[in-house]
């Protein structure tokens, strides 16, 4: 027994010159020498420099140098609310998913609706599984979030009635208020005339959506583009425009068509402007430009005058060929619209074979689109450019033809802009709303939820 105890003795006193090597060892930390080579550092950590351990000093605390990943939830919902009663959808993301999801009122923390999760897609890249629900029929006004197991929780979110109304009012706000900026150069100049062509556009396939708040029997719409209208009017001399030239003649004869009506006169004068833009941009002999056949369209209908449809209807270099041989632009699809659109005489085949282009561009827009779950968040100005540029045009295509798939693709775009996406990111107020073209853009896509909700 005695021998025994000295054993344990001998082992216990082992065991605690261990315990405070290894506590030390956590405690110490290297000073930095410059040009030492590391030989010295080396030599006091194998014990053989005394004078070395000088170089070392005790610290208060542990020092934890890494970066955390940021995290976000798994259950993605529309951080700008959903209309309550509108069509309401979640998405989910996780390494394994549940059956069933929770919708939880924020004030009490009780559970007020059930849904199910529908079919599970597997992500080979991120190695998770992606779903949505449904909960349509869920028409409580308030503040909620939605749980479910496995993978938590959602941000917080609320149904509101006319949601979309709200939004709608919102967005015609931020566009008054761009349309009261001053025009600082050659871009500023072209994003307001892209939301001056976009927004009369909007105004012109859904006019019963805007209103006359101020009573003066002209919708308030048509006055905000009338500000803007005499924003670079008034400086085209002094912008550089030699870029702008046919988009500032279609923007201001798409104007003039819209808002004669109201003002005959200063109508009259703004396409006489926009006349003498066209013959201005002719002579200089950039037969190429974006905006010539979408200049050429508005000038025609607002005027009838036939040398502006005998460029659309050329066998080469006009609408229908140059879609063809797939040489088109965004320009020329807002072309074809207006064409189609116009009471002046046009010719009926050609009509035809614009409306089967525009069907076939929406095809490849929706097919373009991947679902929401795969979508990236990481954007680039010209992606997002991109983006909402397909909205009008699918929007346009919309109403033309009204197709239940483009109305699902132009909702689900509304949420993703709103933070229903992988990192919870707001487009809508991180670039949206800042860019007077995209804001524009946004609108068209509210009046076609607006009017197919």
């Amino acid at each position: 027994m005695g021998i025994l105890k000295g054993y344990k003795r001998i082992a216990a006193f082992v065991l605690c010159i261990c315990l405070t090597a290894g506590i030390g060892g956590c405690g110490w930390v290297a000073e930095p020498e410059a040009n030492n080579g590391g030989g010295q550092q080396q030599t006091a950590l194998a014990g053989g420099d005394g004078a070395a351990r000088e170089d070392y000093r005790l610290l208060p605390e542990a020092e934890l140098d890494y970066l955390v990943p940021e995290q976000y939830p798994g259950i993605w919902v529309s951080l700008g609310g959903y209309d309550s009663k509108g069509s309401k959808v979640v998405y989910f993301r996780g390494r394994s998913l549940p059956e069933t999801f929770r919708i939880m009122d924020t004030a009490t923390g009780q559970c007020v609706y059930t849904g199910r999760l529908e079919e599970d897609r597997y992500n080979e890249e991120t190695r998770e599984y992606n779903s949505h629900g449904e909960f349509s029929d869920f028409v409580d006004v308030g503040e909620y979030y939605i749980e479910c197991d496995i993978i938590g929780r959602s941000y917080s979110f609320a149904l509101q009635e006319e949601r979309l109304r709200e939004q709608f009012d919102m967005t015609l706000t931020q566009i008054r208020h761009q349309g009261q900026e001053t025009l600082s150069g050659a871009e500023s100049v072209r994003t307001m005339l892209q939301q001056v062509i976009v927004v009369l556009l909007s105004y012109e396939l859904y006019p019963d959506l805007y209103e006359d708040g101020d009573g003066n029997q002209i919708p308030d719409v048509l006055e905000y583009m009338t500000e803007a209208v005499r924003a670079v009017v008034g400086r085209q001399e002094s912008a550089e425009s030699d870029d702008l030239t046919y988009e500032l003649a279609a923007a201001l004869a798409k104007y003039s068509y819209i808002y004669q009506k109201y003002d005959s006169k200063y109508a009259t004068d703004i396409v006489q402007i926009a006349a003498g833009l066209w013959q201005q941009a002719e002579k200089a002999g950039d037969l190429r430009d974006d905006a010539r056949l979408l200049a050429a369209a508005e000038l025609y209908r607002a005027t009838g005058q036939r040398k502006y449809v005998t460029v659309l209807e050329a066998s080469q270099g006009g609408l229908a060929d140059k879609i063809q041989r797939e040489e088109s632009c965004r320009y020329d699809y807002l072309a074809a619209v207006t064409y189609i659109a116009t009471k002046q005489r046009v010719k009926v085949d050609i009509c035809d074979t614009l409306i089967r282009m525009l069907m076939n561009r929406g095809e490849q827009i929706v097919d373009g689109i991947p679902h929401l779950a795969y979508r990236k968040v990481d954007l680039s100005e010209s992606v997002i450019d991109e983006m909402m540029w397909d909205m009008v045009l699918l929007s346009a295509v919309n109403y033309v033809i009204t197709n239940y798939e483009y109305g699902r693709v132009i909702e689900s775009q509304h949420y993703f802009l709103w933070g229903c996406n992988a990192r919870s990111y707001c487009f809508w107020e991180q670039d949206i709303s800042r860019k007077p073209s995209w804001t524009a853009c946004y609108l068209l896509m509210l009046c076609d939820m607006r009017v197919n909700e």
